[in-house]
């Protein structure tokens, strides 16, 4: 009554004017006192809050705080009361309902006993939400980052190394997350292509704030070579310029490529092929006639003839094996054993092999079984492997055919050791007019390759400079 009649006459005493203002905030303004049987009760309970849960002084004055948490079905925090009513500051959180606050409890103390706790509550729901909002965004972006298929890392413009880096980065290139943020971007490429690194890097310390796309040939933990894409942008990273990059393995994508243009090559020299062979075809029809016409006269060098006649049947089975890159060729393919074939090339091969010094070695698994396969083709193919092997070794040296069986499939290799392939060049084995030989033309081996496919069956080739080089024919085993 006596507040009211204040406010009426326009003029507050200091505790009214206190109690005004703990009326009108939001927040909730309580406290306990300690009271003659030693037990905390309520004494005030003010504030906009306390009015919309009921928790009025006059209602609620007097009783123990216990029972008053109990009432309210908040008995579960009556442990922070005790540590107050022992002395100590205490803040908590409480959840009540689908609405939060933060409270804190100051203890008075009068000649070192607590009398009297002073508490206060605020709503902190719409707080709590976004904090909610705010880890539930940022676990699903992690989540993004951590479990994408692609590579992204984080790093400074100014500074060298990673500031972060995703698994997928590690797996591609063999690193764990702990290794890869002691590294730098160039630790990553091979040592001929570093500079592509380097150049991006500088254009980003001087200023140049656009996106940059490029590829290298990435260098792994276990050494091996990988293409790799990436696209970076600049962007802010706690408040200093950081790039942001997404690195995408592509190495497959790019045999895939590979593939294709040689398949579209050789599209084209097919058709070639096909042009020339007719071509030629009918010039030769013409001489086998008129041969055979000059022949049947008197006073012709028989032994010339038959050479004439041979040399010009060779001509035109070997135009007739340039068609093999025309189309497929209908052949008669049967079971055949692989080793008696392979020792009928290394004998035809042995001579030639004696005349560069090169000794030829034999090593065959127990037991090979047949194979279906059209034998003439299957030898034009190793002794083709088997004459490039010898002739790798200018200065001598042993090569090594092996025949076993891997995962059902026929494995045989031509080893040499030669001078070996550069990697660049390994990539265009079997291309058309490609050869590493100062007088070849390609075009065996790029035979082979096709003579291989139509069997079902595949080439790959190993090669070290100064070391040598494995050619490894699989085949089916039907």
């Amino acid at each position: 009554m006596l507040r009211a009649q204040g406010v009426e006459a326009g003029v507050l005493s200091p505790k009214e004017e206190w109690f005004h203002i703990i009326q009108n905030v939001h927040n909730h303004i309580f406290t306990f006192i300690r009271n003659e049987q030693d037990e905390f009760v309520l004494d005030l309970s003010e504030g906009k809050l306390a009015y919309e849960f009921g928790v009025d002084t006059e209602k609620l004055k007097g009783m123990r705080a216990e029972d008053i948490l109990r009432q309210y079905g908040i008995e579960s925090i009556m442990p922070y009361y005790q540590l107050a009513f022992a002395g100590q500051t205490i803040e908590y959180e409480l959840a009540f309902g689908e609405r939060y606050f933060s409270s804190v409890l100051t203890p008075i103390c009068r000649n070192g006993i607590v009398t009297e706790i002073i508490g206060s509550a605020t709503e902190i729901t719409e707080y709590k939400q976004m904090k909610q909002q705010m880890q539930e965004a940022e676990e699903l972006y992690r989540s993004l980052v951590e479990d994408t298929l692609v590579g992204v890392y984080i790093a400074y413009v100014d500074e060298p190394g990673f500031v972060y880096v995703n698994p997928r980065l590690g797996d591609i290139f063999g690193y764990s997350q702990e290794e890869l943020v002691k590294m730098t971007a160039s630790d990553l490429v091979i040592e001929e292509e570093r500079d592509i690194v380097r150049t991006h890097q500088e254009r980003r310390i001087n200023g140049d704030r656009s996106n940059i796309h490029y590829q290298f040939r990435g260098l792994c933990k276990n050494g091996n070579r990988i293409d790799v894409e990436v696209l970076q942008k600049t962007s802010t990273y706690k408040q200093k310029p950081a790039v942001i990059g997404i690195v995408q393995d592509i190495t497959e994508r790019k045999q895939a490529e590979e593939l294709v243009r040689k398949s579209e090559l050789l599209s084209v020299i097919g058709q070639m092929a096909a042009g020339v062979a007719h071509e030629i075809r009918n010039p030769l029809t013409s001489l086998k006639g008129f041969v055979q016409l000059l022949r049947a006269h008197s006073g012709g060098k028989d032994e010339y003839y038959r050479i004439m006649l041979s040399e010009l049947d060779r001509i035109e089975f070997i135009i007739s094996e340039f068609l093999v890159l025309a189309k497929p060729q209908v052949v008669f393919q049967r079971k055949r054993e692989m080793q008696p074939l392979l020792e009928q090339i290394v004998m035809i091969a042995d001579t030639h092999a004696i005349m560069h010094n090169v000794q030829i070695l034999t090593s065959y698994a127990d037991n090979l079984p047949a194979i279906v396969c059209e034998e003439n083709q299957l030898k034009q193919v190793f002794l083709n492997l088997l004459k490039n092997a010898v002739e790798a070794m200018p200065n001598g040296g042993v090569v090594t055919v092996s025949a076993s069986v891997e995962d059902g499939m026929m494995l045989i290799a031509f080893t040499d050791q030669g001078c070996g392939i550069a990697e660049e060049q390994l990539l265009k084995l079997g291309e058309p007019f490609f050869t590493t030989k100062p007088n070849g033309t390609g075009l065996g081996l790029m035979v082979s390759y096709k003579i291989i496919a139509n069997h079902g069956g595949t080439i790959s080739v190993c090669s070290k400079e100064e070391t040598g080089t494995t050619f490894e024919i699989r085949l089916p085993v039907r």
